[in-house]
């Protein structure tokens, strides 16, 4: 716990972290998954290097890496990043996914959160919805709601901030439950609370 802190804290730590974390890619949202035993589902994680090289193959400077974003840390204390390749922040760069697919050589599939959630192995699952939300949060939190100004991450993507207000945002983390019933409504039909 104190470790993420002081990634989220300090630039120069997170960018370090990076050089050695893993990096588990997005494409418009929708996560980079490989099938496990079983047909679960599990988390392709990329090192630095992997992502370097999707990166250069796809014709991009690199400079996407920065929009890199913190979602927490492995047990061994490999810091774990989320990147969306589909469309960056700045609409710059954007990799199509047929063209993803070809450079990744079919190493995973990139699908529908809503499809793989109940496939993902359960320790997963909470990561990658945590993952997609922070991307999500920083595709459209990009101004200052007082300026209109462009706002500026930190690193760590844990912050947005104002240069002329001052401001300083964070992402909102809402909790979810979902209620299960007995009997009394459709097979696989399930309540979800906010």
């Amino acid at each position: 716990f104190m470790y993420i802190n002081k990634l989220k804290e300090n630039d120069a730590a997170c960018l370090s972290a990076l050089q050695n974390g893993h990096i588990f890619l997005f494409h418009r949202l929708m996560p980079l998954l490989q099938c496990s035993q079983g047909n679960l589902m599990i988390v392709l994680w990329l090192y630095l290097l992997e992502v370097q090289s999707v990166l250069h193959k796809s014709g991009s400077d690199g400079s996407l890496l920065k929009e890199s974003i913190l979602i927490g840390c492995s047990e061994q204390n490999h810091a774990q990043f989320c990147l969306d390749v589909g469309k960056s922040m700045l609409d710059s760069f954007c990799l199509s996914l047929q063209s993803l697919r070809k450079i990744l050589n079919c190493k995973g599939t990139f699908m529908d959160l809503r499809k793989a959630f109940f496939l993902l192995e359960g320790a997963e699952a909470p990561l990658v919805a945590k993952a997609q939300a922070l991307l999500r949060w920083h595709q459209i939190n990009r101004f200052c709601g007082a300026t209109g100004q462009l706002t500026q991450r930190n690193q760590a993507g844990s912050q947005r901030a104002c240069s002329s207000s001052s401001i300083v945002y964070y992402p909102k983390v809402t909790v979810d439950m979902v209620i299960a019933s007995r009997g009394g409504r459709p097979p696989d039909i399930y309540t979800n609370l906010q």
